[in-house]
């Protein structure tokens, strides 16, 4: 009895990333943003694990293997669900807790996290390996330590092949995805796919977006080049004022609310909490109005916090008074991971104005996230009064304007990311996204 399962169909541009190297083992395809690289890995996976194959040394035909490898649990959720709608009729057994998908014919699907475990593949054997995001895994351990010594030895025994998926993240010879296309003898055949290569995407949509992109994210994220970020920052601060200068609090707007992010961690090195406050106007302008009315930064043991959060009630009531919200304040949106979350919950006994910001933006890493605000910021679409571009708070030993120094000195694919307080600039592109981007439909 056969049974049909319907695959996704690939567009031209994934046939020939498909053809062009067949031969090859090693295959690192660096994808533009939209080009469609879930399709072809569900495609590559179903393949594989639905075929039987000779063992080389025996001659005996086995059903495929696939080992699928992301840098965090969350990249791998969409690539689970679409495989498992495809293979169901399939499907012998499936275990997210087991990460894995064990098929009627002997195939066998596993996932595996590549972040903080180096013996992610360690002790399996796999026809194909397939690693999504790989630009996003750590740096220099996926190069030096989990390929080389995990995953690469899964596809000894059956001659087994690699295809590597990603969009580009700077330029570093330590990050794996850099170097495996670039680095000859690591063995990898280079696959460039700029976002044009999917013709399902709209030409017109194309030029919008690079109208509105910063040159360099346009670079990076659509044209699938690497591109140096170690030079400038992300987000130019001029773009926030007019003429060179801040401007004045607005006398009235439709709302204002203040985004806060907290930390658990305590040290010169670390984050504290930061609170970023909005005012957004659209009723009675023509395009819509985000302005930075206010902000702070402090550092605060985690057990104080519950008592902090009223005085940012009291100031968003300050701020009512000199902006005239039209529909009053709408609170606090808050990160919700570590203490943040454990506020969020207080929130509800305390009757607190809380909002816990979307799981699907705060999973992002931080980089994917500046990178969603930037054409926003790129835009000027995001103003700051003089009050809070005048302002100086003294953090971490340290006095100054800590909102303008984060967005000043934030930088993309930075090695120190985890030395650098990043707080602010997290709140600010928080409020971007949720003002200006598509936060409804996430």
């Amino acid at each position: 009895m056969s049974i049909e399962i319907y695959l996704p169909k690939p567009h031209e541009g994934q046939i020939a990333a498909w053809t062009a190297a067949i031969e090859e083992r090693f295959h690192a395809v660096c994808c533009g943003r939209r080009w469609g690289k879930t399709v072809m890995l569900v495609n590559i996976a179903t393949s594989f694990a639905t075929r039987k194959f000779a063992v080389p040394t025996t001659g005996q035909l086995i059903a495929g293997r696939v080992g699928i490898f992301t840098a965090q649990y969350r990249q791998y959720q969409e690539i689970w669900d679409e495989i498992s709608a495809v293979l169901q009729p399939l499907i012998l057994s499936q275990s997210k807790n087991e990460k894995r998908i064990i098929l009627r014919n002997g195939g066998r699907i596993d996932f595996w996290v590549t972040d903080n475990n180096k013996l992610a593949g360690r002790g399996r054997k796999y026809h194909a390996v397939l690693i999504d995001e790989a630009a996003f895994t750590k740096s220099p351990e996926m190069l030096e330590e989990i390929w080389p010594r995990a995953i690469r030895p899964t596809l000894v025994d059956y001659r087994g092949c690699a295809w590597v998926f990603s969009t580009p993240n700077g330029i570093d010879e330590s990050n794996f995805f850099y170097a495996i296309c670039h680095d000859e003898s690591l063995g990898f055949v280079m696959h460039h796919a700029p976002t044009s290569s999917n013709p399902y995407i709209p030409k017109e949509e194309l030029e919008e977006t690079e109208k509105k992109c910063d040159p360099r994210v346009w670079q990076q994220e659509y044209l699938a080049e690497f591109v140096d970020w170690s030079k400038d920052a992300l987000l130019d601060v001029d773009k926030l004022l007019v003429d060179g200068k801040p401007i004045e609090m607005p006398p009235y707007c439709d709302m204002i609310f203040a985004v806060m992010d907290t930390a658990l961690k305590g040290g010169t090195e670390n984050d504290g909490t930061g609170v970023v406050y909005f005012s957004y106007e659209s009723t009675y302008s023509d395009e819509p109005k985000l302005t930075i009315i206010d902000w702070d930064v402090t550092q605060i043991k985690a057990s104080l916090l519950p008592e902090y959060i009223p005085g940012v009630y009291d100031n968003l009531e300050r701020l009512a008074k000199l902006c005239r919200p039209r529909l009053g304040s709408q609170g606090i949106f808050m990160e919700d991971a570590a203490m943040g979350a454990i506020l969020n919950q207080k929130a509800e006994t305390e009757g607190w104005d809380m909002t816990p910001i979307k799981s699907a933006l705060t999973s992002k890493g931080k980089d994917e996230r500046a990178v969603m605000a930037s054409s926003y910021h790129y835009q000027g679409m995001c103003k700051i009064v003089r009050e809070a571009y005048d302002k100086t708070v003294s953090f971490k030993r340290t006095t100054a304007n800590h909102l303008i120094k984060q967005i000043a000195g934030f930088h993309l694919a930075d090695k120190d990311a985890h030395k650098r307080a990043d707080d602010l600039f997290d709140c600010y592109t928080y409020g971007l996204i949720i003002a200006h981007g598509n936060y409804a439909e996430l």
